[in-house]
């Protein structure tokens, strides 16, 4: 039965390619009738992308939170979360260069993850201006480790969900994920339907053709081509966070290399820990009221009088 509708579906192929784009347009003007306002900045010479909402009238001011989608995503993942973080702080929610409305570096057309992180630090530095609550998803988590590794003054806490860059054994541990994100046709799509969500919702595969696309842009295929092993964790990197941080993971994840979980569970010293049982690889989309929950209590434990009075972070001179 589930064959019999995919193949109806597949004779609707050039419709394919638009459904995505048509849900994300809608999915942006709802977060836009919903408060958040849309802006761009140039970000270490990027043109960068961003949404921003005010913090709700019980919120911290000196909490803001800053919102990192994962590969072949963007801003708009946050639509079920972002109102809700609202109660911790300001909210900001980043496209990453080569991602929904952000560009790409000089000459390139995709940015590796210390671009990335060095974007994410500006944005911290000339818009945020003050450290704040890191919350990234997929390679989002990637970058928001790094950066609490890298320059931990300009963060409160990070909250990892099913974060990647893990190294594990290696490359020959990422090679079957490098094959499965190449989506070379429609049964690989389906694959990562199954491999991503704890389940798979049938209006999935209305959009396969434009989901496809969206793995196959030169942001995607050339950062995976490129990626460097030196920009991968080790278990003495995730040792050196001393920031407060917690881990979100749906347990029905197999998107990322098996062994990730352990990985950052074990090698994160002293993180919260919320398993997410029947839940894939995007908890802030299958489950964004635990997600917003979670990260409303995290955030309590991140406060403190001396970081709550702290001055806003100096701007670096024109």
């Amino acid at each position: 039965m589930e064959q019999s509708f995919r193949q109806r579906i597949n004779l609707g192929d050039p419709l394919s390619r638009v459904v995505l784009p048509l849900v994300l347009g809608i999915t942006r003007r709802a977060m836009l009738r919903a408060g958040a306002v849309s802006r761009q900045m140039c970000l270490e010479r990027i043109n960068t992308h961003f949404f921003q909402l005010q913090g709700a009238s019980d919120s911290d001011p000196a909490m803001p939170v800053v919102l990192i989608h994962g590969i072949a995503d963007s801003a708009l993942t946050w639509a079920f979360t972002m109102r809700g973080m609202t109660h911790v702080g300001p909210v900001y929610a980043i496209d990453l260069p080569g991602f929904g409305q952000s560009g790409y570096p000089q000459g390139r057309r995709f940015a590796t993850i210390v671009e990335q992180v060095a974007v994410l630090r500006a944005l911290i530095r000339q818009v945020v201006g003050r450290p704040a609550l890191l919350v990234g998803n997929s390679m989002g988590g990637w970058i928001a480790a790094r950066l609490a590794e890298l320059s931990p003054e300009l963060v409160r806490g990070i909250v990892l969900l099913d974060p990647g860059g893990a190294m594990l054994a290696g490359r020959p541990s990422w090679e079957q994920f490098v094959d499965t994100v190449a989506v070379r046709d429609l049964r690989s799509v389906r694959m990562i339907y199954r491999q991503m969500f704890g389940r798979v919702n049938p209006a999935l595969y209305l959009g396969q053709r434009g989901f496809q696309e969206m793995f196959l842009r030169d942001a995607v295929r050339h950062f995976i081509e490129s990626a460097d092993v030196e920009e991968f964790f080790t278990p003495e990197d995730l040792q050196r966070i001393k920031v407060p941080t917690a881990l979100i993971w749906g347990a029905c994840d197999t998107f990322l290399p098996a062994g990730s979980f352990a990985f950052f569970r074990d090698n994160l010293p002293g993180a919260e820990v919320l398993l997410l049982p029947g839940c894939g690889h995007l908890p802030q989309r299958e489950r964004p009221r635990r997600v917003v929950r979670f990260v409303r209590e995290f955030a309590r434990s991140c406060e403190s009088p001396k970081a709550r009075h702290s001055p806003a972070l100096a701007l670096p001179r024109a």
